[in-house]
C-alpha cells in the first residue's frame, strides 16, 4: 500500500525538526567603487561599473540537524494527527511513538503496526507510524 504524506504536514515536520538549507556560494567580492583612469594621449577616462555577483548553487543537506529534539518531532506529530481531526496529547503521542519504534524494533513491518485505536482514520495511524519510524525513533 502506497503511503501519501500531505505536504504541509512535510512543511511542518521540517520547521519543528529544525532542518534549513545552507547557502554555499563561496566568498563574494565586494563591489568596487566606479575607477576611473585616464587612456593615455587621448584623454578620455573609462568607467568600471561594478557587476553583481551571480548566485551559486544551494546545498541542501538531507542529514537530520544534529540539535533536533525528540519533543519539537513529537510537537510535529501531534500537529499531524490534528490535521485529521483528532484531539491527541503530548503523552498519547509519546507512547504512540514510543510503541511504534518497539515495535519496529521486534521486526514487525510498519503497515502491521496500530499505534493508535478508536475512532481514528486509517490513513492518521499510518502516518504516525511513518513520521515515528522516519523522524522520531532515530533520535529518541
Amino acid at each position: 500500500m502506497k503511503r501519501v504524506v500531505a505536504p504541509g504536514v512535510l512543511v511542518l515536520l521540517l520547521a519543528f525538526s529544525g532542518c534549513t538549507g545552507t547557502e554555499t556560494t563561496g566568498v563574494q567580492s565586494e563591489a568596487t567603487p566606479a575607477a576611473s583612469s585616464a587612456q593615455e594621449g587621448t584623454g578620455v577616462s573609462a568607467s568600471a561599473e561594478p557587476t553583481e555577483a551571480t548566485p551559486g548553487p544551494i546545498e541542501v543537506s538531507a542529514t537530520p540537524a544534529a540539535n533536533r529534539k525528540a519533543t519539537s518531532v513529537l510537537t510535529g506529530i501531534q500537529l499531524a494527527m490534528s490535521s485529521y481531526g483528532l484531539e491527541v496529547d503530548a503523552a498519547q503521542i509519546k507512547s504512540a511513538s514510543d510503541y511504534t519504534c518497539e515495535q519496529l524494533a521486534t521486526g514487525a513491518p510498519q503497515d502491521s503496526i496500530v499505534a493508535l485505536t478508536g475512532d481514528v482514520p486509517q490513513q492518521a495511524n499510518l502516518d504516525l507510524v511513518q513520521l515515528a519510524a522516519d523522524e522520531y525513533c532515530p533520535i529518541r
